[in-house]
């Protein structure tokens, strides 16, 4: 998927690439989470909510 079409993505097209992005910048550490750091406004409403869910999943919630 080319960057211009996530706009324009479904959630089970983006869903996958989160994921492989996230782990990636797992995978860098802190080094992964100062880039992320940089281009994130603070405030960002949508990073913020989005930052929320991910943090449920990854405490074992939100299951179908």
């Amino acid at each position: 998927m080319k960057l211009s079409q996530i706009p324009f993505a479904t959630a089970d097209e983006l869903a996958p690439l989160l994921l492989a992005a996230l782990q990636r910048l797992g995978e860098l550490g802190r080094e992964g989470a100062v880039a992320l750091a940089r281009i994130v406004d603070d405030g960002d409403a949508d990073f913020d909510e989005a930052a929320d869910w991910i943090e449920t999943i990854a405490d074992g919630g939100l299951r179908e």
